[in-house]
């Protein structure tokens, strides 16, 4: 047999002909095959199908998005068949973008996760064309809405010209409001999450150990701030279903109904009947409930759905957890792990208590009625009136970004956005309140890329001069003293992992008296972090020098014995005539008292006080700074030696023992030796 037939007989087997084959749940098995003998029939049927995988290829083309038809969710594959490995599973009605078909296969994409799906679990979406609208382009405008919105709400018009886009100006720099949000443990993303999902920074990853800190049981890690970044960009989510987490919260009997509610929890055991009396289903105890708080019923049964499952099987509705039998908590209040207590038990200690909300929640109703209270108190009259704003505060000013969210998972807004869109009829009209912010980036920001986010370095130094504060791969900012005159410094920077790439290191040249050097390292995931050393170049100071008959006084004060006391410097040193001076250390501070070391700094200021030279002192041994020669010192050689850190300036000339210009084995020898007693270091 040809390849070519062969391929055609392989693609029939997982079509549907006369409804006779089935792809089973969520694409795990194949219920029927194809039968028939005569040849004429299996050529006529071969020509049915190789017609149809065109067809579908078509119409998959021809869309941009997709929702998923299956009760049991839908498992999307690393590739086009059941042979490859599940990636993700998508619950019901979720919505897809479709990029490909690959036979009755689709690739698709999904926050940004990419796989496979099979085509007879998703319903494509074809998109009207958009027809210019005058008053909708002018309403878009009038609002205030970024162009790069424009392109998302201009598709969605089309195909829903009921709906109505108000934008919710935050008034917030979107740079200030990631940074606040990227604090590590505010969000969080599961462990098995791509590496480029999950933060390495300071707190949320152990270099030692190569594991990431766990956040919250069940294994919820720190989030990155590129995925950060991709989820709370509105433009992201300006697609079918998605949309819904920018739709109020509150109460509106005209669009939220018995039979949408009935819809949207098909599937669910909230679609059962109401195990207590009162109400004949889950469906009428939460429309009572969204009344009595004015909170939209579709949005509390999402919630609860996210809470304790679609099969309902959270702990905190069971009734039956030891010590507080016949408490419920459907909202999960309070529910996280707090002295000896787990979530669920926290939860419902919350639940048993006296107090607001109608507790204590001895009932489901009451559960559901007193959660759905204390929602609308504490998220809807807190101006978080949306998925998005619960989940991330920004519409009460920068002080309360990263603040009063209602879920750590960084993607939850966008999980619960599909759920609230079952229950709404196409035609429905409903307005969506959409965040703004200043200095956004051009496009919508991407989901990261694979590989890993160790943006650190391993070292940084500058030749001949020493950083303040000293390195540190988790300190980003810097600051470098260097002589008037310095025309250029030599930065040198090492990546903590290989793969990284690190820009702005060698030699950099210094305009002005100050000059900022950024050096930017970015990880095999894409993204990147800045180092930052603020060099200041020295005023050039002509003024006169001090005098000592006891030190040597040239570039450097030399001849300065160990522990000198300060006191003791200055009655063997002094300014010129008409002159006066202070000694500092190597920051600028004034020094009365104490040893004087390595760095400290005469200052010679004239007749009207302004300051006219500086000379720094250099004990040979002190590398340190205090005045001493010891093991601190001896250990600043070495590592100076094998690479770890760099010596500079007068730290350098302090190691240079024998004056050879060198810092090399030889200097070691002599601190070791002048330690133990056995050589003399002349100052």
């Amino acid at each position: 047999m040809y390849p070519f037939a062969v391929n055609i007989i392989t693609t029939a087997g997982w079509v549907k002909i006369n409804n006779s084959c089935r792809h089973g749940t969520r694409g795990n098995k194949l219920e029927g095959t194809i039968r028939g003998k005569n040849l004429i029939v299996m050529a006529i049927t071969l020509f049915m199908i190789f017609s149809a995988a065109f067809a579908l290829s078509d119409k998959a083309a021809a869309a941009t998005t997709a929702m998923v038809d299956s009760s049991d969710g839908l498992n999307v594959r690393s590739g086009p068949g059941t042979d490859y490995s599940i990636l993700y599973v998508l619950e019901n009605r979720a919505v897809v973008d479709v990029i490909e078909a690959s036979g009755i296969w689709y690739k698709i994409s999904y926050n940004g996760q990419q796989g496979y799906a099979h085509s007879d679990y998703l319903v494509l979406s074809e998109s009207p064309e958009y027809v210019y609208d005058g008053d909708f382009e002018e309403e878009l405008a009038a609002q205030g809405f970024p162009e790069s919105y424009k392109e998302y709400l201009r598709q969605l018009h089309a195909a829903h010209p009921q709906w109505v886009f108000k934008a919710h100006q935050t008034g917030l720099d979107w740079n200030n409001v990631i940074e606040k949000e990227s604090k590590v443990g505010v969000n969080l993303v599961h462990k098995s999450s791509p590496d480029s999902w999950k933060s390495r920074d300071y707190g949320a990853y152990d270099p030692s150990t190569g594991e990431y800190e766990i956040f919250d049981s069940g294994g919820w890690v720190a989030a990155s701030s590129g995925i950060i970044q991709y989820y709370m960009d509105p433009r992201n989510f300006l697609k079918e279903g998605a949309i819904f987490q920018f739709m109020s919260h509150s109460y509106d009997s005209l669009t939220q109904t018995r039979a949408g509610l009935q819809e949207l929890v098909a599937g669910t055991f909230l679609a059962n009947k109401f195990p207590e009396a009162g109400y004949d289903t889950y469906s009428d105890a939460l429309i009572y409930a969204g009344r009595q708080s004015d909170v939209n019923p579709y949005v509390l049964a999402s919630m609860i759905l996210v809470e304790q499952g679609r099969d309902g099987r959270g702990g905190s509705i069971s009734g039956t957890v030891p010590g507080f039998e016949g408490y419920y908590n459907f909202f999960n209040v309070r529910a996280y792990a707090s002295g000896s207590y787990d979530a669920v038990e926290y939860g419902l200690l919350y639940a048993s208590e006296s107090g607001s909300y109608g507790r204590p929640w001895n009932t489901r109703i009451k559960s559901i009625i007193g959660g759905a209270l204390h929602y609308a108190s504490n998220y809807i009259n807190n101006n978080q009136n949306t998925l998005y704003l619960k989940k991330f505060n920004v519409m009460n000013g920068l002080g309360s970004v990263a603040t009063h969210q209602y879920m750590t998972n960084v993607a939850g807004a966008s999980q619960e956005a599909s759920n609230l869109a079952d229950g709404y009829g196409s035609s429905s009209a409903i307005t969506f309140y959409i965040p703004v912010y200043k200095n956004m980036p051009a496009a919508a920001c991407a989901v990261p890329g694979s590989g890993s986010n160790d943006y650190f370095l391993k070292s940084l130094s500058v030749d001949g001069y020493n950083l303040v504060p000293a390195f540190s791969m988790y300190s980003y900012d810097y600051e470098l003293a260097v002589p008037a005159g310095t025309t250029a410094v030599k930065i040198n920077a090492v990546c903590n992992d290989s793969g990284s790439k690190v820009s702005g290191s060698g030699n950099i040249a210094l305009t002005g008296d100050i000059t900022e050097a950024k050096v930017v390292v970015t990880a095999t995931s894409g993204i990147s972090k800045t180092y930052t050393i603020t060099i200041a170049r020295e005023k050039a100071l002509s003024g006169n020098k001090p005098v000592s008959s006891v030190y040597n006084v040239g570039t450097y004060i030399t001849g300065v014995g160990f522990a000198t006391p300060v006191s003791t410097f200055k009655s063997n040193i002094s300014a010129p005539e008409g002159c006066t001076l202070k000694v500092t250390d190597s920051l600028g501070t004034e020094k009365t008292s104490g040893n004087v070391g390595t760095g400290y700094k005469v200052v010679i200021y004239d007749g009207s006080g302004k300051a006219t030279s500086s000379t720094e002192v250099v004990v040979k041994g002190d590398n340190g700074g205090d005045g001493k020669c010891n093991s601190l010192d001896l250990l600043m050689i070495q590592r100076h030696i094998v690479g770890l850190s760099t010596l500079g300036g007068t730290s350098f000339t302090a190691s240079d023992i024998n004056g050879d210009g060198k810092v090399n084995s030889l200097d070691l020898l002599y601190v070791q030796r002048y330690i133990v007693g056995s050589y003399d270091i002349k100052n």
